[in-house]
């Protein structure tokens, strides 16, 4: 019988694994360790798209953070950073906030802020923003984002919160959006089309829901009004209205017509104005 050698060489590779991972073990733990008993010197905030919204103000971040009690000088093993993202989120206009220390000593902020793309005015004359994601967020005392206003006969309010048929990042603009969809729902789906095509973002400058809860479109060329009548077939709809406007308009001049009616499948119905 054959004695099976032993493979020296192995044994002392796998033995300096194990020595060098218990090793590492142990350095993380007492980095760690010296990590929890830093003393916060700092606390940097960084509010990303700064350049684009300035909704929020480094002032009342900080205010929300520190609260009663004073971060700076504390350890930084005592800080709650969980806590602390929940303070900053309950900032209506955060969407993210993630909170972290660093090996030197400072409590990193990193905030982005929430992105409107929608401006209501019910009939109670209550403001507030839809968000791209379906978010209700109130207006800001200092500071006023240009995006398309929806006014007129708008009962929901901002108590509701949230678009109930708001699905990820999916735009709602075919048929298969009833023709029972709440108002506030059409007017969410109809300015994240007009936000996402250049040519309407640039003529679109209203919505308009009349008293049969219909929608019209107040445009920024031309003294008409464009009757949409829901949200179903937008795509359809748009095509008609970016032909006549291309084809027709720029033929008989923008200022014949009163009302540009897209309702009615594969036409569209025009009103003159009285001469």
């Amino acid at each position: 019988m054959k004695i099976k050698e032993i493979n020296w060489k192995k044994i002392l590779l796998m033995s300096a694994w194990f020595v060098f991972g218990a090793g590492f073990l142990v350095l993380l733990s007492f980095v760690n360790t010296s990590q929890q008993a830093l003393l916060c010197k700092s606390i940097e905030i960084n509010i990303n798209d700064k350049v684009q919204h300035d909704f929020i103000e480094e002032s009342d971040l900080m205010e929300r953070i520190n609260g009663n009690d004073k971060i700076l000088g504390h350890p930084l093993g005592t800080i709650n950073i969980s806590l602390l993202e929940k303070k900053i989120l309950s900032n209506p206009y955060v969407a993210t906030a993630e909170v972290y220390s660093t090996i030197d000593g400072k409590l990193q902020i990193n905030v982005v802020q929430r992105d409107p793309i929608v401006r209501i005015i019910t009939m109670r004359d209550e403001q507030f923003y839809i968000d791209r994601n379906g978010k209700f967020m109130p207006v800001c005392d200092h500071y006023s984002l240009p995006v398309i206003v929806a006014s007129g006969y708008i009962f929901d309010t901002y108590a509701e919160m949230q678009i109930p048929a708001w699905q990820g990042n999916s735009l709602q603009t075919d048929t298969t959006l009833p023709q029972q969809e709440s108002i506030m729902n059409q007017i969410f789906s109809l300015s994240q089309y007009i936000d996402q095509d250049t040519f309407l973002n640039a003529q679109i400058e209203q919505i308009y829901v009349n008293a049969q809860q219909e929608i019209e479109l107040i445009p920024r060329v031309g003294n008409h009004k464009i009757i949409l009548g829901s949200t179903v077939d937008l795509e359809e709809k748009f095509h008609k209205l970016y032909i006549f406007y291309t084809r027709g308009l720029n033929k008989t001049g923008w200022n014949n017509y009163s009302t540009i009616n897209l309702k009615y499948k594969n036409q569209v119905v025009c009103t003159k104005k009285n001469s």
